[in-house]
Order: structure tokens, then C-alpha cells, then sequence
């Protein structure tokens, strides 16, 4: 079968490699229909990160059930249209078993699809099909009526929103949200759409790029379009940096409200990124930062998506076909997604 790779720094190429086969119980062999670029997939192949090639390229897909270990067919038939986490986990190890499959210890740190040395191993979505080995652990079911490409990014820019802010909103919507956006494009907008779909009581957008502001804005969102980030812009309960620069990540912090939630989805390759600490510890604050939990938070997106209407559609900017992959993955682009 063909899979694309990411062979050096701006460059990816489709190479012929051997499909992969089940070879023991509980497997599945997913089909791919629909894979979203990440975010942090332009900085990636664009060599500004610690990932280094070759590996294999995809990991936030949807997809549909070629063939399953046989004590599986009954719960995952042929056809059956399934999310897939791009975090390997085995669903039974302690750390699965207290919600950081993130973190699975049955396999090595951090292995996934389309991304680093995991990838080496498990592959990457943008290819024929794609081997899930712990598959009743780990595959999500979503009905044939959801448009694959409007989830696609389900496994990890999508979840992002409810790390940063539908996890705070479900617990009580009474709240004012803050959304830096930047260079996780996708990712500021999910999340200030997801706001506005649970019911924020105040919601702001803020970002630098035109065309993402306006994004937003479809979605009902108040936008604030400024050329650099100010120290501060208001109060705040929940702040969700999407932002990825230090002008950013400050300007957040510094706008945090009493007792207030900042989250960020924004990745420094760096320890020694400054926070205002006095302001932060006189006014109390609580920090999350770190990984998505991708098989957890699937579910809750997708009941959103499928019995409450919430569209992450409108984030899409580009549509790309199969054979146009190698080209598009390349491009700048907001959102891209590559559909069979």
C-alpha cells in the first residue's frame, strides 16, 4: 500500500510500503476517510520542532472498519464508521485505567500515529489502512448520518477545545472565556466555537490574522482584532491560549481573573518560558497545561456533535482530495482536511 512519509525538513513523498496485517486478538484494520493536518503538523515538517523525520504522516483520522480479529465482528462490522485516538493505549494498565491513556505504560511514551518515533511503529493515517491494536479499548463509534471530515481533527485539535474550555463549561457555564488565537490555528477556533455552542456567558476572541477572526465571528463569537497582544486585556475566569508566541502566553496570564482557569494548547520547545508569578499567586490561578487525553475526551465531543448540533465544520478552510495529500500538507492553511 502507499503511505505518505515525511522524508527530510519540507518535504513529504508517498512510499510503497506492506499493508499491515492482524496478528492476534483484539485488532482492527480502519480504513481511512477522512485526516486532518494538525496544528503543529506545518512546524513539524517545516523543521521547527524536536520531531524529526523519516516517519509516517496523519494521526487525527476518522475512518471505517476493513476487517476485525474475529471476536470482534460483531461489535465493529465491516463498514462501521469509527473515531480513532491517535494516542496508542491499551485501556488496562493503571494509567489507562485512571483516564491518562495519554500516558499508556503498556506501550513506549507517547507512541502514536503520524508523529515521531511512534509512528515508526504504528504508522500513519494518511495511507490504505491503518492497524488499531487494541481496538475494543480503543476505536469510537459515530454514525453514518456525521460527515467524516467535519470530525476529522476529532482525535486532537478538536479535544483541545475541551481541554481548554468545555471541561470548565460543563461544570458551570456561568463564565467569561477568553480566546487567544495563533499559530494553533484550529485550535483557537474550536475552541471559541465549542465556547459559544455550551453557552459562555462572556466570550471574546482575540487574534492578529484577519481571516481567522472572521471565522469566528461566523460562529457568533465576539472578535477583538489587534496587531500585537497588549499586556492584558480585561478579567477573565477562563483564558485558552491558542496563541504559541511569549507575547501571547503573557498577555493570557496576565488576564486571568480571580481564582481563573488558564489553559494552553500552545507548545514551547523550551523550560524556560516566564510566567508573572506574584500577580498569578496574589490572585490564585490554576495552570493546565500538557497533552490532549484523546480516548476520553472523544465521546464528549462527539455527543455534542451528534446530539446537541455543535459543527466544527466552519474551521475547515481547505478540502483536499487523496492524490492532492503530498501537495496540500505543505500549504498554509488554517485547516486542512484530506478526504477520500
Amino acid at each position: 500500500m502507499q503511505q505518505l512519509l515525511f522524508s527530510k525538513r519540507n518535504r513529504v513523498e508517498w512510499e510503497e510500503v506492506l499493508d499491515p496485517k492482524l496478528s492476534g486478538p483484539n485488532q482492527a484494520l480502519v480504513r481511512p476517510l477522512a485526516v486532518a493536518r494538525c496544528d503543529l503538523d506545518l512546524p513539524i515538517l517545516r523543521g521547527q520542532t524536536l520531531f524529526r523525520p523519516p516517519f509516517p504522516l496523519g494521526h487525527e483520522f476518522v475512518g471505517e472498519i476493513i476487517e476485525t480479529s474475529e471476536e470482534l465482528s460483531s461489535l465493529f462490522p465491516k463498514g462501521m464508521r469509527v473515531a480513532v485516538p491517535f494516542q496508542i493505549s491499551c485501556g488496562h494498565c493503571a494509567n489507562c485505567e485512571t483516564g491518562l491513556t495519554k500516558s499508556c505504560s503498556t506501550v513506549p511514551h507517547t507512541s502514536a500515529y503520524g508523529m515521531g518515533k511512534g509512528a515508526k511503529e504504528f504508522g500513519g493515517a494518511i495511507s490504505d489502512s491503518v492497524l488499531v491494536p487494541y481496538a475494543k479499548e480503543m476505536l469510537i463509534p459515530f454514525s453514518n448520518k456525521t460527515d467524516p471530515a467535519a470530525i476529522a481533527s476529532i482525535s486532537d485539535n478538536i479535544v483541545e477545545a475541551w481541554k481548554l474550555v468545555g471541561m470548565h463549561l460543563k461544570q458551570n457555564k456561568n463564565r467569561s472565556v477568553l480566546v487567544l488565537g495563533g499559530f494553533a490555528s484550529s485550535i483557537g477556533l474550536y475552541t471559541a466555537a465549542l465556547a459559544k455552542h455550551m453557552g459562555a456567558a462572556e466570550l471574546v476572541y482575540m487574534d492578529t490574522d484577519k481571516k481567522r477572526l472572521q471565522i469566528a465571528e461566523s460562529y457568533g463569537v465576539k472578535v477583538e482584532q489587534v496587531t500585537s497582544f497588549p499586556k492584558s486585556f480585561g478579567k477573565f475566569d477562563i483564558i485558552a491560549d491558542a496563541n504559541g508566541t511569549a507575547e501571547g502566553w503573557d498577555c493570557g496570564l496576565r488576564s486571568l481573573g480571580i481564582e481563573g482557569e488558564f489553559g494552553s494548547a500552545s507548545i514551547f520547545w523550551t523550560n524556560s518560558i516566564p510566567i508573572p508569578y506574584l500577580e498569578l499567586y496574589n490572585n490564585g490561578a490554576t495552570i493546565r497545561l500538557g497533552r490532549v487525553r484523546s480516548r476520553e475526551w472523544i465521546p464528549e465531543i462527539l455527543r455534542l456533535v451528534e446530539e446537541e448540533g455543535f459543527d466544527p465544520s466552519k474551521v475547515t478552510t481547505r478540502k483536499a482530495s487523496w492524490s492532492e495529500a503530498a501537495d496540500a500538507f505543505l500549504e498554509e492553511e488554517t485547516k486542512l482536511i484530506v478526504v477520500r
